[in-house]
């Protein structure tokens, strides 16, 4: 019985050592009844503090569960006053400030909340309707939106796009992608040939040298390329070499591709001409399947061309929120 009643006692002391919530904050001018209303879930702690900044008194101040009893009064409050109450059960609140007095007075108070546990943590206090039209209500539950999670999703891949063999063949080649789900924005390199091998060297002494500076600790995901740290908006020098074979390329969605095959008129999201190395940051288009698309001008050989994408994605957190609604 007695490590019982030990443990009781503690559990109180154990909620109020959880961070404050804030709820209200309320300046106004007195004149009659003031009444506000808030939903608040068992066992919270609500912090009230009350403060006459301009006058000398209010008259009556009381804090009651809606249509229940009253769980803290008090009369010809003066300068300030500061209250914890322990909420019994979940429900609607009301704090409600009486003034008869003849004299200016103006009044500010605070609402704070500390829950009993991270299952009521999240409730929502406001109390949208008319209690006097829905005086009833009930408890629910709905997932909200608490915070995103960063990553960067790694994409290659590489291509072949035929020469033109003197006009035997069409001398194009595609590369299909698909974009991962909540995608915010993205980097790609095009690299013909062995143009790759040399840049993707001097980007890793790029990225070695960000890293020990220190700069990586800005961003939100540790970069394990110096494409993704270009992504990630790291302002970073990517080598773009102008030597080997150059290509030809659109970025498209797929009902243009075949219009690109046939130099029909098409739409891209964009279009580059005589590059041998290319790199481009994107915030359009996002998630979803799109097509590179290639053009070589050589009449004999055939090349390779690489691809490589660094998707930056934010996968929304949702969370169980608390709130009351009206029995209508």
């Amino acid at each position: 019985m007695r490590i019982f009643c030990l443990l009781l006692a503690f559990l109180p002391f154990s909620g109020l050592t959880q961070s404050l919530i804030p709820v209200a904050d309320q300046t106004f001018k007195m004149d009659g009844d003031h009444v506000f209303s808030y939903a608040f879930a068992q066992g919270d702690q609500i912090a009230l503090h009350i403060e006459l900044l301009v006058g000398r008194q209010v008259r009556e101040v009381e804090f009651r569960q809606h249509n229940g009893p009253v769980l803290f009064s008090d009369f010809a409050l003066d300068s300030f006053l500061n209250k914890t109450i322990l909420i019994p059960q979940t429900g609607v609140y009301t704090l409600a400030l009486r003034e008869r007095g003849m004299g200016k007075k103006v009044c500010r108070f605070t609402l704070s909340r500390t829950p009993a546990g991270p299952v009521t943590e999240r409730m929502d206090t406001r109390v949208p309707w008319d209690l006097q039209q829905f005086p009833q209500y009930r408890e629910q539950r709905r997932l909200i939106l608490v915070g995103k999670k960063p990553d960067v999703v790694s994409l290659k891949g590489q291509t072949n796009v035929s020469a033109s063999k003197l006009g035997l063949k069409n001398p194009v080649g595609t590369y299909q992608f698909s974009l991962p789900p909540h995608t915010v924005n993205w980097a790609y390199r095009i690299s013909v040939g062995q143009a790759l091998n040399d840049a993707r060297k001097k980007d890793a002494d790029q990225l070695t040298s960000a890293l020990n500076s220190g700069a990586a600790k800005l961003l939100p995901v540790a970069p394990e390329t110096a494409l993704a740290a270009f992504a990630l908006g790291m302002a970073i020098d990517l080598s773009v070499p102008k030597v080997g074979e150059a290509v030809e390329y659109a970025l498209l969605s797929g009902d243009n591709v075949e219009k690109f095959r046939k130099r029909e008129q098409y739409q891209a999201f964009l279009w580059q001409s005589s590059v041998s190395v290319d790199v481009q940051r994107r915030y359009t288009p996002l998630e979803g399947s799109y097509y590179f698309a290639f053009r070589t001008s050589n009449w004999f050989d055939d090349i390779t061309v690489n691809i490589d994408i660094e998707a930056v994605t934010e996968t929304p957190i949702y969370a169980e929120e608390y709130f009351l609604e009206p029995v209508r």
